[in-house]
């Protein structure tokens, strides 16, 4: 959050970010912004080379540390300018014994002016001209209401509170009339006021939970995405080939076993006609012979008779 500071007759906004050990001091003019990042064990390593005889948890005195940039009790900021950096020094006392750190502020980029008072300003003005949208409704509203009442015998008590119905051209031609203060602050940070801060907090805030929601879809999406192509691609020939050797390979001796023994056994279909064919032409044969035999044997009976 930003928190306006004065600063040896010079108004600013300054802020602090901490996430997960790492620490950002920003301060701005609204004209130029610096800045510096810092882990909480180099903090607690520069606390230390400022004040030797400090003892304590690191992240406790680097977030003791921080938390002096806003207060304006005991803590005195003072700045120096250097070529390409603020150099910040604040001055305050822990545990009643004077402490000092400083903070070494370089000039920001323009990507990180416009994250941190460009966009802000704009979705802030979004955010007013909203607002305003749904005031115009709601007086519009009232006007209607107020008719009704009227047509069904409601009477004005008091005539010099009574109002004309809103148009919305009529005030908007109204608002051009409005002229800026003779007398504008020469520092834009002064008209930086709480209500002003607050209304930065908010519509950030409700930026912060936009942008998590748009990610958390789009991740979603991705997934999706990346599960149905997997599911395609195992179902491809060519995958499902690479994926099973051994199971292509067993396929194909299966395959190449059962096309042996349809082999054979059309052979041997083949051959067992063969076979009987011949084991009949033989058993005939015999008969034959038997036959032969038998007339033989009939003809030499009869002659020995």
């Amino acid at each position: 959050m930003w928190k306006h500071i004065r600063i040896e007759h010079n108004d600013y906004i300054i802020k602090k970010i901490s996430m997960d050990g790492h620490h950002k001091v920003l301060l701005s003019s609204f004209v130029n912004m610096w800045g510096e990042e810092i882990t909480s064990a180099s903090l607690y390593q520069r606390c230390k080379c400022f004040n030797p005889l400090v003892e304590g948890d690191e992240e406790t005195v680097s977030q003791w540390t921080l938390s002096q940039i806003h207060d304006k009790t005991n803590a005195q900021i003072s700045i120096k300018e250097c070529e390409n950096a603020q150099v910040m020094e604040i001055n305050s006392k822990l545990a009643g014994v004077p402490f000092t750190v400083k903070f070494y502020l370089k000039v920001m980029t323009s990507q990180e002016i416009y994250d941190e008072i460009t966009l802000p300003l704009l979705l802030m003005v979004q955010q007013l001209q909203a607002q305003k949208h749904l005031l115009f409704d709601l007086l519009k509203k009232k006007d209607i209401e107020i008719t009704e009442y009227k047509l069904e015998g409601a009477q004005l008590s008091r005539r010099n509170i009574e109002t004309l119905a809103f148009i919305e051209s009529h005030f908007e031609k109204l608002c051009t009339t409005i002229k800026i203060p003779d007398e504008f602050p020469l520092q834009p940070t002064q008209l930086f006021t709480q209500e002003m801060q607050n209304l930065y907090d908010n519509v950030m805030e409700k930026y912060a939970n936009c942008k998590k929601l748009k990610e958390a879809a789009e991740q979603h999406a991705d997934a999706e995405d990346s599960e149905t192509q997997s599911v395609i691609n195992d179902s491809s020939p060519e995958k499902k080939q690479k994926k099973n050797p051994k199971q292509e390979e067993s396929l194909s001796e299966t395959q190449n076993q059962s096309f042996f023994t349809e082999s054979q056994t059309k052979i041997e279909n083949k051959i067992k006609p063969e076979q009987n064919n011949r084991s009949d032409e033989h058993q005939k044969k015999e008969e034959e012979r038997l036959m032969k035999c038998r007339k033989d044997a009939m003809k030499k009976k009869q002659l020995n008779l």
